[in-house]
């Protein structure tokens, strides 16, 4: 009897994660669907750029020239030195003498206190911004021509208060197959995040490709209203969402942003542990609860493996996990990959990598190992 019952018990949760998958995988659908008549308008509204950077000065100057392409051409930009060691406060100083009163420079030497350090810098920039419309993005990214045009264009709707698009992954220092992995795990994680905001329950996003109402960021009280967090972007995403804001999900190519890979296997692992950890004690129930659902079940599943042969109604378990984690890697796939015929064949074998590297990820987050970020232990969540 007991037997019968555990059966069930991973039958059901078996067929219950597929399920979401297939739900998430109508909300990505459901975002192509909405922007398929989108044909961004130049907007009335005053625009911002926020860039926090700490000892950035090999990724900035890139990220600064793109800045100076975009096709919108009036537009404030607001840069924040995070108390950096190089020389990235003179190449922000030399951009402001360069453009003038449109660009704003703040030298922050103040310790974060008890948010996280790029959460304070953000909060910093946020208030000093004149924009009533924000976007964010990061020093090692850069930024398309079409960007900001195309991102801010829905703010024309008066209800949408935060818009998040793609990115795609540049070379990092080491090539090989850290590099191909990580240009298929962050597109296949936007599918979550973009999932999830397609069926209206936004609860995450990448914050090097965001764009926030000013009017969103005071209502919680800039990013320092969102508390103690390791990830503030998914945190502010989640205050406009109860707020009810509308979250749209850009996903047209030229606003898709290149952002620099993790040059090696530890940067890349503390950098996942960072997002796992914020997203697994995220403050918000209705964001943590499901995603402890499906980062556990992939855990179990992983582990369940090698009991596989000696206990075969086990193998239900990877089985859905990998037919969930592969939709969303198939969805970033056929929707943003140039180079689709590789990308499929490689689509197998990185699918079962990821299963075992996130859950690693998620059992590291469950021992309260602390990442870091930029040198620093975090405290935060990961210390809760």
């Amino acid at each position: 009897m007991v037997s019968e019952l555990l059966l069930y018990a991973l039958a059901g949760a078996s067929g219950l994660i597929v399920l979401v998958h297939l739900a998430l995988a109508i909300g990505v659908l459901v975002n192509l669907v909405r922007d398929a008549g989108y044909s961004p308008a130049p907007t009335a509204l005053e625009v911002s750029v926020v860039v926090a950077a700490k000892d950035e000065e090999r990724n900035l100057p890139a990220l600064l020239a793109s800045l100076e392409a975009q096709s919108l051409r009036h537009f404030q930009i607001v840069l924040v030195d995070d108390r950096s060691e190089d020389r990235t406060a003179a190449l922000m100083d030399a951009f402001q003498a360069r453009h003038g009163r449109r660009v704003a420079v703040v030298h922050n030497r103040e310790e974060p206190g008890t948010l996280n350090p790029k959460q304070a810098a953000l909060d910093i920039a946020a208030r000093l911004a004149s924009g009533e419309v924000l976007v964010f993005t990061d020093a090692d990214c850069v930024v398309p021509p079409q960007w900001l045009a195309g991102l801010t264009g829905y703010f024309t709707d008066p209800r949408v208060g935060i818009v998040f698009g793609q990115m795609a992954l540049g070379a990092p220092r080491a090539g090989g197959f850290l590099a191909r992995f990580q240009a298929f795990d962050q597109p296949l994680i936007h599918q979550w995040n973009s999932g999830t905001a397609g069926l209206g329950m936004p609860g995450s996003c990448f914050g090097n490709n965001l764009a926030a109402r000013r009017e969103v960021l005071q209502e919680v009280g800039g990013f320092r209203g969102l508390g103690d967090t390791l990830t503030e972007d998914a945190a502010l995403v989640s205050a406009a969402a109860k707020r009810r804001w509308r979250v749209r999900v850009c996903t047209r190519r030229s606003t898709m942003i290149v952002t620099r890979a993790q040059g090696t296997w530890g940067e890349f692992l503390n950098q996942h542990l960072r997002w796992n950890t914020g997203a697994f004690f995220h403050q918000d129930a209705g964001t943590r609860l499901p995603y402890r659902f499906i980062v556990l079940f992939l855990t179990v599943s992983v582990l369940a493996i090698p009991l596989c042969p000696f206990f075969p109604q086990l193998a239900m378990l990877p089985a859905a996990s990998f037919l969930a984690v592969g939709l969303m890697g198939f969805l970033a796939g056929i929707l943003y990959r140039r180079d689709l015929a590789a990308y499929l064949l490689r689509l197998v074998p990185y699918t079962l990598f990821f299963m075992g590297f996130y859950s690693l990820a998620t059992v590291l987050s469950m021992l309260r190992l602390t990442p870091e970020w930029k040198g620093r232990k975090l405290g935060g969540q990961a210390g809760k």
